[in-house]
């Protein structure tokens, strides 16, 4: 596995789903976002298929990638991990990841997604290659993508009982990260 870290001094931009701001209306005209009844939030990433978007909750941030698509931050992960500049703009606070590309080693953390089933491999379709029920919704990536690993919780024995982590383009992936020597 690789060790990431995101590049500094990037800023990023974030909105806070439920503010109706500009960028939220202009998502929801676009259908990139759709408010529940419930009041609850679809949010359609670029890894969004099967016309399933990520659930978010009002309160949650969203930030929009290079392409124009959103994706959802839980507001307390957000908060704890971002610093805030000012208006719309934050300063994700740095810190090492995980990271495994097609091609490395299977990793412990690999097996234990693709054992149980929380990772399959579609090899018929470099596009749709990585697919994951992620976030409320399934999402998949293309070959090339990156899977960043937020966390992975273990027991007392050192056994992975849950594993944090998502898609990341790779062209999104060499903007925002670099990688640990």
């Amino acid at each position: 596995m690789l060790t990431i870290i995101k590049k500094e001094g990037r800023l990023v931009e974030a909105y806070r789903l439920g503010d109706q701001g500009p960028e939220e209306r202009q998502l929801l005209a676009e259908k990139k976002i759709r408010r529940a009844e419930d009041g609850t939030y679809e949010l359609f990433s670029s890894e969004s298929v099967n016309g399933a978007g990520e659930i978010a909750e009002a309160g949650d941030y969203f930030k929009i990638d290079a392409h124009g698509f959103p994706y959802p931050n839980k507001k307390a992960w957000f908060e704890a991990n971002h610093t805030h500049i000012s208006g719309n703009q934050y300063m994700q606070k740095p810190k090492p990841l995980k990271a495994w590309m097609d091609g490395m080693p299977v990793c412990e953390e690999i097996t234990w997604l693709l054992e149980g089933g929380r990772l399959t491999i579609n090899e018929t379709d470099t596009q749709r290659y990585f697919q994951a029920f992620l976030y409320g919704a399934p999402l998949s990536a293309a070959r090339d993508a990156v899977l960043v690993f937020y966390e992975v919780n273990r027991d007392e024995t050192d056994t992975i009982q849950e594993i944090d982590f998502c898609f990341v383009a790779r062209d999104i992936f060499e903007q925002v990260y670099r990688i640990c020597e």
